[in-house]
């Protein structure tokens, strides 16, 4: 699923409990109430200059999101944000970076979420 209002990007930004800095990445998550993990791409022309670069950065992120999104324990808001230079590394490079993200953003939620359960008991 995919965060598609401005008052949920809002939350995330504000809220973000998780940060993983990636060479050409910036991923902001928490956690969320919502059934199902959700991503939301932000890829700023003043970033990525050409459209079809930016379309081909969301079309990776969207696709690396939905072949490792049931590997998520608990239900997150993510949003990913490239950063200046992604346009010059190739797609095999990028679903790397990708997988080492979504790896730590699970390790980080997995913790997280056995904190709360812990404290609520």
């Amino acid at each position: 699923m995919r965060i598609r209002c401005a008052a949920d990007y809002k939350s995330v930004f504000d809220g973000a409990l998780f940060k993983v800095h990636q060479p050409h990445f910036l991923f902001l998550a928490k956690l969320t109430e919502q059934p199902n993990s959700r991503l939301g791409i932000v890829v700023a022309k003043k970033k990525v200059r050409r459209a079809h670069e930016r379309n081909r950065i969301k079309r990776l992120a969207r696709e690396s999101f939905r072949l490792h999104q049931p590997n998520f324990g608990s239900d997150i808001d993510i949003v990913v944000m490239p950063k200046v230079g992604i346009e010059a590394i190739t797609n095999a490079e990028l679903y790397q970076q990708l997988d080492f993200a979504w790896q730590k953003l699970q390790r980080l939620a997995k913790k997280h979420s056995k904190v709360g359960t812990t404290s609520q008991n």
